[in-house]
């Protein structure tokens, strides 16, 4: 325990302080010799030294007893210059007033010895209690102020790292949101088409046919446990870094062609020159994908027409079914559909309408700036109108 050795060592420092002070010419001239019980009172606060961390109020009290007995009956010595460290203990121990109260009375206590006991009385040893009193314990003031400040500070970057641990944790869950999002379009519409090819393999009486929409079916079942393998190791791996979509705008012909070849009737009118960025190009492909599985699961025998095309700012993409509306559509139930679609719009400050078209049939419709904006904010979501189960 260092600071019990420490106490030690200042503790039998100021007794030679005092020792030689009252063993000095000066003082035995002035004074006389101290003899006997003399010694034990003169000594006696240094032994305090080692008990003042413990109790602080205490200490300092019962030395300013003794230094007063002392000076009654011994005058004046260099004995009482110990009063610095049982200021300091209580400045540093107590709250700033009670503390300045508490060794203010005890200066204001010792400085009166200056006024009985033996030799005349000295106005300027008033002026040293009180200086010596005022050393400790504004040093221990210091101290204290300055380990507050540290615990604020330490808990400010508390207070931080929480801060940063949970929008990490915001960070993560809304990664995992639009990664199960991703799943959804991506194996959703795999399904679909492959229930397409079975139908026509079903229907289609030539074997040739029923062969190639079986092959079909394989690569789609395929390509489906790929994005289902490739999104649930992104969801285990959380410290991986966001991969580049696997799909874009680019791809948009590709999936209308696969839904063509499975007999689905789809027209595509493809106007768009400018370049798209990965992440708008993401978000269109999977607009339109949604879109398309939600024409052919919803309306019957329909023609689709798909139109994409673009200003200097923006995208368009329309989705256009002239199929019968089918009682899901009215029943008022809500479905992921519309939702996710209108959400990945939305984070890319762009604008999604969804509802019946004027002819008859159903209508997506969306905006995406080329490059993209701010995100809207909880009160202010992307413009669309969901009907039904889509």
């Amino acid at each position: 325990m260092w600071w019990l050795l420490t106490d030690v060592v200042v503790a039998a420092l100021f007794t030679w302080i005092t020792v030689v002070s009252l063993r000095s010419d000066a003082y035995v001239d002035q004074y006389g010799a101290i003899e006997g019980a003399g010694w034990l009172l003169a000594l006696s606060p240094n032994a305090l030294l080692l008990v003042r961390r413990h109790a602080p109020v205490t200490t300092l009290v019962a030395a300013t007893v003794l230094y007063l007995l002392a000076s009654a009956t011994q005058g004046d010595s260099n004995a009482p210059l110990a009063v610095p460290l049982f200021a300091y203990s209580v400045g540093l121990t107590r709250p700033v007033r009670v503390s300045a109260t508490i060794v203010g009375l005890a200066a204001l206590a010792l400085s009166t010895s200056t006024f009985y006991g033996p030799g005349d009385p000295d106005a300027l040893i008033i002026v040293v209690w009180f200086l010596l009193f005022a050393v400790g314990w504004a040093l221990a003031v210091t101290m204290r102020r300055n380990q507050d400040r540290t615990e604020q500070l330490s808990q400010a970057v508390d207070d931080l790292e929480a801060s940063q641990a949970e929008l990490t944790a915001a960070a993560i869950a809304e990664e995992r949101t639009r990664i199960a999002r991703e799943l959804h379009d991506a194996v959703g519409h795999a399904v679909n088409v492959m229930v397409l090819q079975a139908g026509a393999a079903r229907l289609s009486n030539r074997p040739d046919a029923a062969f190639v929409a079986l092959r079909e079916i394989e690569n789609l079942g395929r390509s489906a446990l790929t994005d289902l393998d490739h999104m649930l190791g992104l969801l285990d791996d959380t410290e991986a870094p966001i991969r580049a979509p696997a799909k874009t705008s680019a791809d948009i012909a590709t999936m209308v062609h696969e839904l063509q070849t499975a007999g689905a009737d789809i027209t595509l009118h493809d106007s768009c020159e400018t370049p798209v960025g990965r992440h708008v190009g993401a978000a269109a492909y999977r607009i339109v994908q949604e879109a398309l599985t939600n024409a052919l699961k919803h309306a019957g025998v329909a023609h689709v027409e798909v139109t994409v095309s673009c200003t200097r700012s923006e995208l368009h993409l329309l989705v256009v079914d002239d199929g019968r509306a089918p009682p899901s559509r009215d029943s008022g139930r809500g479905g992921r559909g519309i939702v996710g679609m209108t959400e990945r719009a939305r984070v890319l400050g762009g604008r999604l309408r969804a509802g019946p078209a004027a002819g008859g049939g159903f209508r997506v419709e969306a905006m995406l700036p080329l490059e993209p904006g701010p995100r809207h904010g909880p009160g202010a979501p992307a413009e669309h109108h969901e009907i039904g189960a889509r």
